[in-house]
C-alpha cells in the first residue's frame, strides 16, 4: 500500500504536465484566429476605355403630326352618327349625316331657277340685240343681258344649293383616330362646336424645352428616347425634326422630335425625353462604384485580397454612369458591390 500511493502521485504529476501546453495552444489558435478579420464580398469589373453616353433629359407633351377638326358646315338634325370616339377612320370615310330633305329640295329649285334665268337671257339677247349668239357681241352688252335675266343669281343660287346639299354628309378629312366627339343622333347640329376631331396617331411629335446652355448639345436628326409617364419600362426611339433658334423669357429653347407611335401613346400626353451624345474613348464606371469619403469622391480598387482607396475626378455623368477624367488607370479591378462600409486596405474577397 505504501509502494501504490507514490505511483499514482506520479502518474498523477504526468498527466497534468502533459495537458497544459495543449491547452495553452489552442487558446492561442482560437485568438489568433477572432483577431483576423472576415473578408468582405465584393464584385469588381475590369476598367476599359468605351463610350460614354452624354445624356439630356426633358419633359415634353406627345402631339399628333397631322390633326383636323371637323366642323358641320350647315344646320340641321343629325339623323345618322357612324363613329365613336377612339375609333379609327380613313380619309374620305362617313363619319355623319344630316337630314337633308329641305338641302334637297332646295338643290331642285335653284337648278330649276338656272333653268328659267337661261331662257331669261337668250330672250333679252333676241329682244335688245336681236342674237341670242354671243360671239360676235361685246362683253359688255353680255354683262347687261346676265344681270336683267338673273343669269348671274341663278348659278351663285346653284353653287350655294349644291355646297349645303353636299355636306349634309360629313366625311373624315384625314386617316386617323376619333377625338372630342360629343354631338349625339336627333340632336341640331347647330348645337355643337364641331362634330369631332381625327388625330392621325401613326406618326407623332414630341415637343420639350432645353435650357440655352444645351443648345450646341443638340442637333437636327439626333436619335432621342421617348419614355412615357404611363410606362417607365418602355422606349420609343425618335429623331430631333425642329430645333426653334430662339431662347424664350424662361431661358429655354423649344425643340421637337418626331417619332412612330405603337400605339401606346395618345395626342397630349406627357412623356420624358432621354437624349444621349456619344463620347468615345472614356474611363467609364458604374454609378454605383462612386462612394464619398472625407467630402471627396472616391473609388476602391481589388488588389489582390485588399480594397485600395482611390482618390478620382468625375468628368462626366449620367443615370447610370460616369466617366473618369483621372484616379484610375485601363485594367484596374473596380469595386461596383459591397464597397458602401470599405475602408482603405480592407480585405476583401470576390463574390
Amino acid at each position: 500500500m505504501k509502494i501504490i500511493y507514490p505511483l499514482a502521485l506520479l502518474l498523477f504529476s504526468l498527466i497534468v504536465f502533459s495537458c497544459k501546453p495543449k491547452k495553452a495552444e489552442n487558446l492561442e489558435e482560437m485568438a489568433r484566429l477572432a483577431a483576423r478579420p472576415e473578408a468582405v464580398l465584393v464584385k469588381t469589373v475590369k476598367l476599359e476605355k468605351s463610350t460614354f453616353y452624354h445624356e439630356l433629359i426633358s419633359n415634353g407633351k406627345v402631339f399628333s403630326s397631322n390633326k383636323a377638326v371637323v366642323p358641320f358646315k350647315i344646320n340641321g338634325i343629325i339623323s345618322e352618327l357612324k363613329i365613336q370616339n377612339g375609333q379609327k377612320v380613313k380619309a374620305g370615310e362617313l363619319m355623319a349625316v344630316i337630314e337633308d330633305f329641305d338641302y334637297k329640295t332646295k338643290l331642285t329649285q335653284a337648278k330649276q331657277g338656272l333653268e328659267k334665268a337661261e331662257i331669261n337671257f337668250k330672250d333679252d339677247l333676241l329682244s335688245n340685240f336681236t342674237t341670242s349668239d354671243t360671239t360676235n357681241l361685246s362683253q359688255a352688252k353680255i354683262k347687261i343681258s346676265r344681270i336683267r335675266s338673273g343669269l348671274n343669281d341663278a348659278i351663285t343660287a346653284l353653287e350655294v344649293a349644291e355646297y349645303n346639299y353636299n355636306n349634309t354628309r360629313v366625311f373624315s378629312p384625314i386617316d386617323g383616330v376619333v377625338a372630342n366627339l360629343e354631338a349625339k343622333q336627333w340632336n341640331p347640329s347647330q348645337n355643337y362646336k364641331n362634330l369631332c376631331s381625327v388625330f392621325f396617331d401613326e406618326i407623332m411629335e414630341v415637343q420639350f424645352s432645353v435650357i440655352e446652355s444645351e443648345y450646341s448639345f443638340l442637333s437636327r436628326n439626333m436619335p432621342v428616347g421617348i419614355i412615357p409617364f404611363t410606362d417607365d419600362s418602355t422606349q420609343i426611339k425618335g429623331t430631333i425634326s425642329n430645333i426653334n433658334p430662339q431662347v424664350d423669357e424662361n431661358g429655354m429653347i423649344k425643340v421637337t422630335a418626331t417619332l412612330n407611335n405603337n400605339g401606346r401613346l395618345i395626342d397630349g400626353m406627357n412623356v420624358k425625353v432621354v437624349i444621349r451624345k456619344p463620347v468615345p474613348d472614356r474611363l467609364v464606371v458604374p454609378k454605383e462604384a462612386l462612394v464619398i469619403r472625407q467630402g471627396k469622391d472616391v473609388i476602391f480598387v481589388r488588389q489582390d485580397s485588399l480594397a485600395i482607396w482611390k482618390y478620382v475626378t468625375v468628368e462626366f455623368e449620367n443615370s447610370t454612369s460616369i466617366s473618369l477624367k483621372e484616379g484610375l488607370e485601363p485594367g484596374d479591378l473596380v469595386i461596383i458591390r459591397g464597397n458602401v462600409n470599405l475602408a482603405h486596405e480592407t480585405i476583401v474577397r470576390e463574390q
